[in-house]
């Protein structure tokens, strides 16, 4: 959900002026399978809030009840999921919806109560008492792993009575900060050029043919942020503040620490997967300088910057998709994810089959893309407006393969505990399959200024989840520390800090001081504290399986299908462990990650010197 919002458009360059129209494409999810109406979803929701409050915390540890009290509790959860799709769906229909927000909200209220409980009865019953009870009836062993999640993360819970002051302090605070931050950026005065803003045109206007228009659009947007700089500092800096006296109140080193744990992960490792990205940012700084060489050819500049990177070839026209072209490519390109894979996709897309929901007009829509699962009944997709470029199929690939995910775990019937799971795994799968777009449709043209403008979409894509993920987390890790020791105290210092951190991966900041703002833009940072390092990680698998698909199609697709299948049911080293038949510690994964973006880059070179000569 927050990557479609976080990438944006990715293949940015080579759009015309008039590239942001819509595509009259329009869909809609029928609603009835999860519920026959509103008022009929009112109903059971009561009825499941009032059945999960009476849901005992505790459980004999007689074999026969211990295996109905967690089936018992398995089908509330489901029942929650469902309630979950279906408001979830008609809250992103019409974003002034207040009732079913709340709605959406008590039921995931509800969902973590029983979680909850269930953790309670689990922990109280111990492994010792499970394992007796395992050895008499055999079918409790799919519940050991939810028993080891159940004890993890017990040192870091404080008793119930203080866990609510915490929250009841921490939570509305953070919404606040989040809030204030969104209110501070619509209202932040940025410049116009003729009608066009340089906030929310961005993009329009750096393909203006006019260099001069693109390089003041690009100046006064940063103005623009550097006129309440002290603001969004101030609100920075309480974050950081706020997430690590949390941090430290559940017994965490720091905020990193915390969050890291969360995705099963830890601050060393993390740390130590930055560095051996950061060790080569030259495969990252080579590709600028290939585009940068490329731009300065094509239209004779003689210092190309960031604010010319977004042209186009001259004279080539981009692609453009009606939504029914964006299914049959997305269908073409996930051939190698395998048969089954494809065909239910390819049901998934079928306007007959009632599981799109897509607009040409955004209307009072949220502006988001999401997958709707729950147990028995087919996933659906939601996209809020169908872009007609290149970001269109990406988002559709992207959003349909956690579509399909949900699917295939709810065919094989995996428990509600196990269809969620670190989200840097969970979305390494989607992130996978715009890789495969892209390939396609590169490896699909003839025109070789299709083939570069295609295979520029995949690089850009590759360097974006690895390096832009690496420099984002490395910049706020970097920020949690320097603010806590009193070295970070002010937007200047952020400036500065940034400026450093940016440099390290790109040729830019060297020439442009102004990309030190670029803390201000990092709406994460902001919005889901230190939640980029999840990028990082599924960016590095990702290509990782790209690599893999590509040198071993026929053998690769049974064993995804196979992960896809088994869900979360196990710590994610296990889960990757089985994939690839062996441990591949993260600084193998950046290895070969770097060998497969430096040929991509040698590709796109060649490719250059082909649309030149014509061949």
């Amino acid at each position: 959900m927050r990557l479609s919002l976080r990438l944006g458009i990715i293949a940015l360059f080579g759009m015309s002026p008039g590239a942001f129209a819509a595509v009259a494409d329009s869909y809609s999810i029928d609603s009835s399978r999860y519920f026959a109406s509103p008022a009929a979803e009112a109903v059971d929701r009561d009825r499941l809030v009032a059945e999960i409050a009476a849901f005992p915390s505790s459980v004999p540890p007689e074999p026969g009840q211990l295996e109905d009290y967690l089936h018992h509790a398995g089908a509330l959860l489901a029942d929650c999921r469902r309630h979950d799709a279906y408001l979830h769906l008609r809250s992103a229909l019409d974003i002034d919806d207040s009732k079913t927000e709340e709605a959406y909200d008590q039921v995931g209220s509800a969902d973590g109560k029983l979680i909850m409980a269930v953790r309670k009865a689990l922990r109280s019953l111990g492994d010792t008492a499970f394992a007796a009870a395992a050895a008499k009836r055999p079918s409790l062993a799919r519940y050991r792993y939810l028993l080891e999640k159940s004890v993890r993360g017990l040192p870091h819970e404080l008793p119930p009575e203080q866990a609510v002051i915490v929250d009841d302090v921490a939570d509305p605070a953070s919404s606040t900060y989040w809030s204030l931050y969104q209110k501070t950026l619509s209202s932040t005065d940025f410049a116009k050029l003729g009608s066009l803003d340089v906030r929310k045109d961005a993009k329009k206007l750096l393909i203006d043919p006019d260099r001069d228009v693109r390089q003041a659009a690009w100046q006064k947007r940063w103005e623009g942020f550097d006129s309440r700089a002290d603001i969004y500092a101030g609100l920075l800096l309480g974050v950081v503040r706020l997430n690590d006296k949390v941090a430290h109140l559940h017994h965490f080193e720091d905020a990193p620490a915390e969050v890291y744990f969360r995705l099963f992960l830890s601050r060393d490792a993390v740390s130590a997967t930055l560095a051996a990205v950061q060790a080569h940012a030259n495969v990252m700084k080579d590709y600028q300088r290939l585009r940068s060489a490329r731009i300065a050819g094509v239209y004779g500049l003689q210092d190309v910057r960031s604010w010319d990177m977004s042209l186009p070839e001259k004279g080539f026209d981009v692609p453009r998709f009606s939504l029914d072209r964006a299914r049959e490519v997305a269908s073409q390109s996930l051939a190698p994810l395998g048969g089954v894979y494809v065909a239910h996709f390819k049901a998934l897309l079928d306007p007959r089959n009632g599981r799109m929901d897509i607009a040409s007009e955004q209307g009072t829509r949220v502006n988001d893309g999401f997958s709707i699962s729950a147990p028995g009944i087919p996933s659906g997709l939601f996209i809020s407006r169908f872009d007609g470029f290149i970001e269109g199929p990406r988002v559709l690939v992207h959003e349909g393969g956690h579509a399909i995910h949900g699917q295939l775990m709810n065919e094989s019937g995996v428990s509600p505990f196990y269809t969620g799971g670190p989200s840097w795994l969970f979305e390494s799968y989607a992130i996978f399959n715009e890789m495969l777009l892209f390939d396609h449709l590169e490896q699909a043209s003839r025109d070789p200024r299709a083939k570069a403008y295609y295979l520029q979409s995949l690089i850009d894509d590759m360097t974006f989840q690895i390096f832009t993920s690496a420099e984002e987390a490395t910049l706020e890790s970097a920020i949690y520390d320097g603010v806590i020791a009193g070295k970070v105290r002010n937007a200047t210092d952020l400036d500065a800090l940034t400026l450093k951190t940016l440099g390290a991966y790109e040729i830019w900041p060297a020439l442009e001081p102004e990309l030190g703002h670029a803390w201000m833009t990092k709406r994460l940072m902001y919005e889901d504290p230190l939640y980029l390092a999840n990028y990082l990680y599924a960016g590095l698998l990702a290509t990782k399986m790209y690599d893999m698909a590509k040198h071993d199609p026929a053998g690769f697709h049974v064993r995804y299908e196979a992960l896809l299948r088994r869900g979360f049911d196990a710590p994610p080293d296990v889960l990757l462990h089985d994939f690839f038949g062996r441990d591949i510690p993260p600084g193998e994964l950046v290895e070969g990650d770097m060998t497969v973006i430096a040929a991509k880059v040698h590709e796109l070179s060649a490719l250059y010197r082909r649309v030149d000569t014509g061949r």
